[in-house]
C-alpha cells in the first residue's frame, strides 16, 4: 500500500492569492511516510518535520516580502496544515491500531 500524504493542498485563489496560480488550479506536495513506523514518536516527529517541509516549498515568501505577501505565506501554511490534519491523524491512527495475531500451536 502506497503510503503518502498529500500535504500543501488547496492553494486556491481564495486562501492565498499571493500563491495561487493564475488559473485557481491547487498545489500539493506528496509526502511519503512508508519508510517510517508511526507507532513511534520519533517516527511522527520525522513524519511532522516532512509535512513542515513540503508545507515550506508551497507556502513561501521571499526574503524582504512585503506584509500582505507575508501574511498570505501564513495564511497558506495555516490552509495546508488544516488539509492534512485528517490524514496525518488516520496514518498516525492506524499504525496505532495494527496488531498482529500470533497463533501458537505445540509442536508435533
Amino acid at each position: 500500500m502506497l503510503k503518502l500524504i498529500a500535504a500543501a493542498i488547496a492553494l486556491a485563489a481564495t486562501t492565498a492569492p499571493a500563491f495561487a496560480q493564475a488559473d485557481g488550479a491547487t498545489q500539493s506536495v506528496h509526502v511519503s511516510y512508508a519508510d517510517l513506523d508511526l507507532s513511534h514518536p520519533a517516527a511522527v516527529r520525522t513524519l511532522d518535520r516532512r509535512l513542515h517541509a513540503a508545507v515550506g516549498t508551497v507556502c513561501r515568501a521571499d526574503a524582504g516580502a512585503d506584509t500582505s505577501a507575508s501574511l498570505a505565506a501564513l495564511h497558506c501554511r495555516k490552509a495546508a496544515q488544516l488539509a492534512f490534519a485528517n490524514q496525518r491523524a488516520a496514518a498516525i491512527a492506524r499504525a496505532n491500531t495494527n496488531t498482529q495475531l500470533a497463533l501458537n500451536t505445540p509442536a508435533r
